[in-house]
Formats: C-alpha cells, structure tokens, sequence
C-alpha cells in the first residue's frame, strides 16, 4: 500500500508494521532473531509487526537491525538556511515568535461617563 501522508495514524502504523514483518521475512529472520538483534522483547516486536503503538526509540532499533535506516533523512529533512538569513538573523532560528497581535484602536474604548 503507498502512503501519501493522509491516512490517520493507525493506518500508517498497520503499513509500518507490514513493511517490518515483510522485510524480516525476505531477510529470512525470525520474529526472535530480530527482536534479539534489534535489543528490543518479542512482545514489542510483535507489537510493531500488528501496527499496534510502540515507542518510536523502539521502531528505529528494529530499522537499524533491518538496515533500513539509509533513508531516514527523507523522513524528515533538513531545513537549509539562504546565507540572507544568517544576515538577517546572525545565527540559525530555533523558535518562532507568534505574530503581534492586531493594534487596537484605544480611541474608540470608553469609561462610559463621558459626555
């Protein structure tokens, strides 16, 4: 099944979990010889294979025993700066500020015992 980044979370998860098991099948490994490489339990092994949720820490060992994470990065990739925005802001940002909130017009508010 192709994801295309609209399906909810358990549908990715249950085609995450299909790819593991596919994968570990074709490298002809048990369920046990991953779970044992990958320094995870059977349980959570088999947890990932069904789509259930596991820890992400746990989904990237059993990548890395698999040899699946060469494309990581494309997960998500890195955000690369123009040199202007160095300029602009002398280092890299690390957060965004929220916009400034609409002026109000402070004459048009009133006490009420003007006349």
């Amino acid at each position: 099944m192709k994801l295309y980044g609209t399906e909810n979370n358990q549908t990715i998860l249950m085609e995450l979990g299909r790819r593991v098991q596919d994968t570990r099948i074709a490298a002809s490994l048990t369920q046990k010889e991953l779970a044992e490489r990958a320094g995870i339990s059977l349980s959570t092994l088999v947890r990932l294979e069904s789509g259930e949720n596991v820890r992400f820490e746990y989904v990237l060992n059993a990548l890395r025993a698999l040899n699946l994470l060469t494309n990581i990065d494309l997960l998500v990739q890195e955000q690369e700066m123009a040199p202007s925005d160095f300029i602009d802001y002398g280092k890299k940002r690390k957060r965004v500020r929220s916009s400034p909130k609409e002026e109000t017009d402070h004459d048009s508010w009133k006490w009420g015992d003007e006349e």
